[in-house]
């Protein structure tokens, strides 16, 4: 549910700055680390520095004071990316931050921590990738093989902030709400349960589904256990949409292309279960409390998968596990993960959480 925006309670002069300036998985599996932060420093003044292109999955978030977004570098217009740039910077340096916690490491969120000033600028101490380790001047430990949300919970054990219970806090704004109310009854799902939300794309292609797979899938739960399916995805996927749609035979429901990330995160929350590859949607799902049927091919769950225990994780454990590099072009890891499994599982979790 949506909470209140955090309201000042003290002139505590501490400042912070959270940096996570991407992907949408990664920005979600930092929350709990903002809600640990919070915890540790009640009356501090959190800001987040994110994309601004995915500000609204934090905007409304009541642990922050702040929300501040800093370009992506566009490639075709250099000239506005560095005025925007240097506007940024200047708010930054502004704010007058005291430290700033950086579980991005990578130099598009490291430059920025240290052109903001701040004297106490923290990353991770095994992050070695472009130059963190020159902008970062404090180094968390940090370990990559437990769950990205357990990593980036590091920084605040180290900045001795409690981290118990682990909790989200996903924002969901009433606008967003009142939208998917709208959007039910337009598409006359007043009523109508279960909702199976099928999350189409991935950051990759070879950690998406086959779109048949999923079109089956639709099909087989609509027939079998009278559950209506709808389309998720970005407007990149839209074709995926349309092929899927041209294989169903039976009502289906297409959002894909035509939400805001804030009503993509309402409509997810709205979902009684989601069926996602690994990607940013399926991280969504399980901080808004949605039960999630994963569908994990070249990653390694116990990394990147859904956290917690409300979710049904379907891996076909390949030999290759290419841990999500690119270039590869054969999809068996993800085409091996059957739909009659997907289906069951879905059965499996709309049962447990009736």
């Amino acid at each position: 549910m949506s909470e209140a925006p955090r309201e000042r309670q003290s002139k505590d002069p501490l400042r912070i700055l959270l940096a996570r300036r991407s992907s949408m998985g990664d920005i979600v599996l930092t929350m709990p680390t903002l809600v640990a932060l919070r915890r540790g420093f009640p009356g501090a003044y959190i800001a987040w520095m994110v994309d601004n292109r995915f500000r609204e999955i934090i905007e409304g978030h009541n642990c922050l004071d702040e929300v501040i977004p800093v370009p992506r570098y566009p490639g075709h217009a250099p000239i506005r990316f560095l005025r925007e740039t240097i506007r940024s910077v200047q708010v930054l340096r502004g704010r007058k931050f005291d430290m700033t916690v950086d579980t991005h490491g990578l130099l598009k969120s490291s430059a920025f921590c240290l052109l903001s000033g701040a004297p106490r600028r923290i990353g991770f101490g095994d992050e070695r990738r472009e130059l963190n380790l020159l902008c970062a001047n404090e180094r968390a430990p940090g370990n990559s093989d437990i769950h990205a949300v357990d990593r980036y919970l590091m920084m605040a054990e180290y900045l001795n902030c409690p981290t118990e219970p682990i909790e989200f806090h996903l924002p969901i704004a009433e606008a967003s709400q009142n939208w998917v109310d709208r959007f039910i009854e337009e598409n006359k799902l007043t009523g109508v349960r279960p909702l199976v939300g099928l999350n189409l794309g991935a950051s990759r292609p070879h950690k998406c589904w086959p779109p048949h797979y999923l079109a089956q899938l639709a099909e087989m739960l609509y027939k079998e256990d009278g559950v209506v399916s709808v389309l998720i995805g970005s407007p990149e996927e839209r074709p995926l949409s349309e092929t899927v749609q041209q294989q169903v035979t039976v009502p289906v429901i297409d959002a894909v292309g035509h939400t805001t990330i804030a009503q993509l995160l309402a409509l997810i929350a709205r979902c009684d279960v989601v069926v996602s590859a690994d990607s940013g949607p399926m991280h969504v799902a399980v901080a808004a409390g949605t039960p999630v049927v994963a569908l994990i091919g070249p990653t390694l769950p116990h990394l990147t998968g859904p956290y917690g225990d409300n979710n049904i994780v379907l891996w076909s454990q390949p030999e290759c596990a290419c841990r999500n590099k690119a270039g590869c072009s054969d999809y068996h890891c993800m085409r091996e993960i059957t739909v009659a499994s997907a289906q069951e599982a879905v059965r499996q979790l709309l049962q447990a959480n009736a």
